[in-house]
């Protein structure tokens, strides 16, 4: 993991540590840093309750404020504690900026954890000038940081590319956290992607919003989104900024979908007590819309996902989860393979042998691919089974 940490970017340092939010003393803080002030882009969770850090947050985003540090805390999620908590946002900003050297509105504060809780922030204030007294730029700094924004996540998660724009070398790197209350537009995920590449503030938002569509957006666990969810894109590059109008923007967004990409699968693939990967391909539907609803529907199938965890090869309701999406079908069209296995054509079930299902359900990683027939808009779309130690981690989360 240490040649994905996102150290490795210049002038970037990363600094985790203990500041008094979980009992259990682990560490609760993860502080970003970047030598110069950093253009802003930002995608926040859709859902109408929102922490006092997404409004904070999306402010500074308005405002056009530049950035120099992202702190994040876990364990308190500080959403639904009014206006203290909104307050209680702002000092942990300011405690970090006065240490920092800038100002409190260019810090990001994000927080992660149980929701309606007060944070009471000022008992946390004291373990700022340590915390940020241990920045380093070393890859191990890095990782630490991805580990310590981990509440039910089990590994930490880091993606990294290099890219050449103008002839010259930069790196686009990230981390994340999640692992349930997963689902589109955002979902329980964090995630700090910072890049040394000059790129403009309105440039960075197209090509962050570009990423986050077929990333962040089309990944689900459990259908829940929380209100804290964020991704945060720093560009510390300077002279000459690139443009969304640049030759070589397309190939930002490249680099920049990819590291997105890979920390969006890592999610899917540490979901709290999954067993399996599912990767659903919709493909010839009419609009982009159809194909992700339907791959929505499907992801989010209570009955889907646990036959995928029992290893029950039931095509049966896959197609029945498709047919009540509310997109309209064309079911002669339709063809549809479950690990590259045929089940569905001509408008009815293909027989498939205890063997060759036997087959295809025992593997971890499965396609499910969805040929509607109808025309070119497609979409992918990852998921994981409903499993036994879900119930048990959410059922269990608070006590």
């Amino acid at each position: 993991m240490v040649d994905t940490s996102i150290t490795n970017i210049k002038g970037v340092r990363c600094a985790s540590g203990m500041i008094g939010i979980k009992a259990n003393g682990a560490d609760d803080a993860a502080l970003f840093v970047v030598d110069q002030k950093a253009a802003y882009a930002g995608v926040f969770t859709t859902n109408q309750f929102k922490s006092a850090c997404v409004e904070s947050a999306s402010e500074r985003l308005h405002a056009g404020k530049s950035v120099q540090a992202v702190l994040i805390t876990s364990g308190n999620a500080n959403a639904g504690t009014g206006l203290e908590g909104r307050a209680d946002t702002e000092l942990l900003a300011a405690a970090v900026a006065k240490e920092v050297g800038c100002h409190a509105d260019e810090v990001i504060v994000l927080h992660t954890g149980v929701i309606g809780i007060p944070l009471h922030a000022a008992r946390l204030i004291e373990h700022i000038p340590s915390l940020v007294g241990t920045l380093s730029d070393q890859p191990k700094a890095g990782i630490d940081v991805a580990r310590a924004m981990m509440t039910t996540d089990t590994v930490p998660k880091t993606a990294l590319r290099k890219v050449v724009l103008h002839g010259k070398k930069y790196t686009v790197g990230g981390v994340a956290k999640g692992a349930g209350m997963i689902h589109p537009r955002l979902a329980t995920m964090l995630s700090v992607i910072i890049t040394d590449a000059p790129v403009h503030a309105l440039a960075l938002q197209v090509a962050l919003a570009k990423a986050v569509r077929t990333s962040f957006n089309a990944i689900s666990v459990d259908g829940d989104t929380s209100p804290n969810d964020s991704v945060i894109l720093l560009a510390t590059g300077e002279g000459d900024l690139l443009t969304a109008e640049d030759d070589e923007f397309k190939v930002f967004c490249a680099a920049l979908d990819e590291v997105a990409n890979d920390l969006a699968q890592m999610i899917v693939r540490d979901a709290e007590g999954a067993t399996k990967f599912l990767e659903i391909e919709v493909l010839h539907a009419v609009s982009q819309q159809d194909a992700e609803q339907i791959a929505a529907t499907v992801a989010t199938s209570p009955l889907v996902k646990t036959a995928f965890y029992g290893e029950d090869f039931n095509p049966g309701r896959i197609i029945s989860a498709v047919g009540r999406s509310g997109v309209t079908i064309a079911w002669e069209h339709l063809t549809m393979q479950i690990g590259g296995q045929i089940v569905f054509q001509d408008g009815k079930f293909r027989e498939v042998s205890p063997d060759e299902a036997q087959s295809v359900m025992v593997q971890k990683d499965i396609v499910i691919t969805i040929d509607l027939g109808q025309d070119e808009a497609r979409c992918r779309f990852f998921t994981c089974d409903l499993t036994h130690d879900y119930v048990s981690i959410n059922a269990e989360y608070t006590t």
